[in-house]
């Protein structure tokens, strides 16, 4: 009875096969040709693969709705006993400023920097000092001049001590204030009065008037060291961003690899399903081999399943590590939100001028440069030569019988001062260490120039591939979601014709293989759809992070507190729902008017212009910038920041 019914199933198809078809309108576009071989080309046409890459970008404009998938429901029911903790990512990214080390570790580093501001302010403090020495001297005489007549040897007790204030000037003069205090006593007849006290009051002033002369240069080392720490400011707040994308990437990976979870256990149980109606019908009409073909199916599932669980394990163990929240161990975590898919207009030119503006990277190269022209400005005075005008003024007293004191008030109502004056004049022949140093300076300068274009050059590029990977996985999401639907029904079809057929028929066992692979396609369509899902999400936040405003975004603020009397950074962020953060328009602020209005200071001696150069082949122009007086010739406080002229968008 199977024979017959397999012989008129087959009758039938091939009656269809020859029923003619009614017409149809004509194509706009002829199939393929047949070869002679009587197979399809292996290699398209240029025109076919024109009209498909044409097609493709009309249809990027296309704005096909996205649904969550039925995994969604699933994803935040707890897989195993115990307590779960619901976390949103607003709160892991929370608890990650709060609690993550390696957080604790990039924010110490501007606090380390600040340290030498101080230090390098330090050097104009006035220092206190002071010297004793007691001296027992007992030598062999060679003259009669020593001692006098009749002494053999000199014997001479001496304690010299000497205090006073010193200190170096943001001129770069040298003033020190001492008083010399001694008492003295030996053998010898031409000594008088033996034993005496003495004293004398000096002070000395040194002032260069060339090599190392003005504020200027002795304020440099505290210019650098300012723009050292805003460096590491810029620095922290890159490793910051970075950071907070990797804790999101984490996030999302765990909501991935806990919808890869359910999708493989449903596929599983699809399998399992087929399985359990084959064995039911072990002995009528299933045939042995299709069991078996089955188990092996279901035995790989299963495989796959086990590697999914321990997939999920290991990507709470990475939330974990990047949070460091004591409160998030043992326990399983559970992301409470689900993937966004509101559509986000974005325009490439407007976000790569945001991000020449704000990425934290192009502030780190300017600032570069900026410490750079202030060490070869150090270089170029280094140049000159040494020239030191010497002052120095003293009184001075000596009372008998080793009075100290008493001495000590001779030298302000007995006698008068006494002073010198004088100059220094030291110069190296050929000057070739300064000469060198001087070089290097400019070299680095020039390095750096180039290392601004590459910077700018990077942020563009990563801007550009962020912009096109969010528009890219905006477009895939309604590709992915069509194919997924589109295995559905393949799934269903195959189920339909696989059990209406008989068991023991060689269709029956095509129609079992080709259902078991439609499952594993199936599987294969809903994880590239969730993967496409979180790759929207990803790419939003990716976006934040190229154009520099993910810290504005995610409102995290950094304040200032004492641990053990020692600085701290604290990092805090409020909780904001999904309703409370601001779509991708948001991400681009207004322009300033005029753009970045600032100069940049370089020394007056060197070249009129300085251009840093601009993207090739861009969109946004950067000019070149005008250099000015010397940015050491600023305060410190004035040189905190350096500036460009106006960076405007130039539509080709």
């Amino acid at each position: 009875m199977a024979t017959i019914c397999a012989a008129l199933f087959a009758a039938g198809a091939e009656a269809q096969l020859s029923t003619p078809q009614a017409p149809r309108s004509q194509p706009s576009q002829l199939p393929p040709p047949i070869t002679a071989e009587g197979t399809f080309p292996l290699v398209a046409s240029h025109e076919e693969m024109l009209r498909v890459n044409r097609r493709l970008e009309a249809s990027d404009d296309s704005h096909d709705e996205a649904e969550p998938g039925w995994w969604c429901e699933h994803v935040v029911h707890p897989i195993s006993d115990g307590e779960p903790l619901m976390l949103s990512l607003e709160q892991v990214l929370i608890a990650a400023l709060t609690h993550s080390r390696q957080v604790q570790v990039f924010s110490e580093l501007p606090l380390i920097r600040e340290t030498a501001i101080t230090e390098a302010s330090a050097a104009f403090d006035w220092s206190t000092f002071i010297d004793t020495r007691w001296d027992d001297r007992s030598d062999p005489i060679g003259s009669t001049l020593t001692a006098g007549p009749g002494a053999t040897r000199f014997r001479d007790h001496q304690l010299a001590l000497q205090s006073g204030l010193r200190r170096r000037t943001t001129t770069g003069a040298q003033l020190q204030m001492q008083q010399q205090l001694g008492h003295q006593a030996n053998n010898s007849q031409f000594f008088v009065p033996n034993p005496q006290g003495t004293s004398r009051m000096t002070l000395n002033f040194t002032q260069p008037l060339l090599r190392g002369r003005g504020k200027v240069y002795n304020n440099s080392l505290i210019v650098l060291a300012t723009i050292d720490k805003e460096v590491a400011n810029d620095e922290f707040r890159r490793q910051l961003e970075l950071h907070l994308l990797e804790t999101s990437r984490a996030y999302w990976a765990l909501y991935l690899e806990r919808a890869v979870l359910y999708q493989k256990t449903n596929s599983y149980l699809r399998g399992k399903r087929v399985l359990d109606r084959l064995q039911q019908r072990r002995g009528l009409d299933a045939q042995e081999s299709q069991i078996v073909s089955a188990e092996a199916a279901i035995k790989q599932r299963q495989a796959e399943l086990t590697r999914a669980r321990a997939a999920v394990r290991n990507a709470e163990s990475r939330l974990r590590a990047l949070v460091n929240d004591p409160g998030m161990l043992g326990q399983e975590l559970i992301p409470a939100d689900a993937p966004r898919f509101d559509r986000h207009e974005v325009e490439l030119e407007e976000v790569v001028r945001v991000a020449f503006q704000q990425r934290p990277e192009v502030a780190q190269a300017v600032k570069q440069v900026r410490a750079a022209c202030v060490r070869m400005e150090m270089s170029k005075h280094e140049m000159l030569p040494l020239l030191n005008l010497v002052t120095e003024a003293y009184v001075a007293g000596l009372e008998d019988r080793g009075r100290v004191f008493d001495a000590w008030a001779r030298q302000f109502d007995t006698g008068e001062p006494g002073y010198g004056i004088g100059l220094q004049y030291e110069v190296p022949v050929h000057r070739r260490a300064a000469k060198a140093r001087l070089q290097r300076r400019r070299l680095e300068l020039r390095q750096l120039e180039s290392q601004y274009a590459s910077t700018l050059e990077t942020v563009r590029l990563e801007a550009e591939v962020a912009v096109r990977e969010l528009l890219t996985a905006q477009n895939e999401l309604s590709t992915k979601l069509r194919a997924m639907r589109a295995r559905e029904l393949q799934l269903r079809s195959l189920a339909l014709r696989w059990s209406s057929l008989p068991g023991e028929d060689v269709s029956s066992s095509l129609a079992l293989e080709n259902l078991l692979h439609a499952q594993e396609r199936l599987a294969d369509a809903e994880y590239e759809y969730l993967k496409a899902q979180l790759t929207f999400n990803l790419a939003f936040v990716n976006l934040k992070r190229a154009a520099g405003l993910l810290m504005q975004h995610e409102e995290v603020v950094v304040g200032r507190a004492v641990d053990c009397g020692l600085p701290r950074q604290v990092l805090d962020k409020p909780d904001l729902t999904l309703e409370e953060i601001n779509p991708i328009p948001a991400l681009l602020m207004p322009p300033v008017d005029g753009g970045y209005n600032e100069e940049v200071h370089v020394a007056p001696t060197g070249p009129d212009y300085l251009n840093f150069g601009s993207a090739a082949n861009s969109a946004v122009q950067v000019p070149a910038v005008r250099l000015s007086s010397p940015p050491s010739a600023l305060p410190a406080e004035a040189t905190s920041t350096i500036h460009f002229g106006n960076i405007t968008p130039l539509i080709r």
